[in-house]
C-alpha cells in the first residue's frame, strides 16, 4: 500500500514539530503555486511558446497542489491536538515515509492520493 498522506503529515509534526511543518507545508504551497503560475503564464503568453518554461511551470504547480493536502492535514491534526497520538505510532515506520516523501516531487500524485484515500475513508 502507498503511503497514508495524513499520516505522513503527523510524522513530520511528531519529528520536528507542529509549528515547523505547517510554515514548511504553506511555503511549500504558496511557492510552488505561485512560481509555478509565473512560470506557465510566462510561456504562454510568449509570441512563441516556450516549451520548457511552460512543463517546468506545470510541474512546480503540481508540486504546490500536492502541499496543499499536507498543508490541510497539518493544520488540521495541530488544531485538534492531535500530532503525538497520530504521528507516534507510524515512528517505527519513518523510514519508509521519509523514502516516499520523494512523492511530493512527482506532480499531482499526493493530492490524487489523499482525495483517493480520502473517498475511502468517508465510504469505508
Amino acid at each position: 500500500m502507498l503511503i497514508n498522506i495524513r499520516k505522513l503529515a503527523a510524522v513530520d509534526m511528531v519529528l520536528h514539530g507542529a509549528r515547523l511543518i505547517v510554515t514548511e507545508f504553506a511555503f511549500g504551497a504558496t511557492v510552488s503555486l505561485a512560481l509555478g503560475l509565473i512560470l506557465t503564464c510566462s510561456a504562454f503568453s510568449s509570441p512563441m511558446l516556450i516549451a520548457w518554461e511552460a512543463i517546468l511551470g506545470l510541474w512546480v504547480v503540481g508540486i504546490g497542489v500536492n502541499y496543499l493536502p499536507l498543508l490541510t492535514y497539518s493544520v488540521l491534526i495541530a488544531r485538534a491536538g492531535t500530532v503525538k497520538k497520530e504521528g507516534q505510532p507510524e515512528l517505527g515506520r519513518v523510514k519508509r515515509y521519509n523514502i516516499q516523501q520523494i512523492m511530493v516531487f512527482v506532480p499531482l500524485m499526493v493530492g490524487v492520493l489523499a482525495l483517493l484515500q480520502e473517498c475511502r475513508r468517508s465510504h469505508g
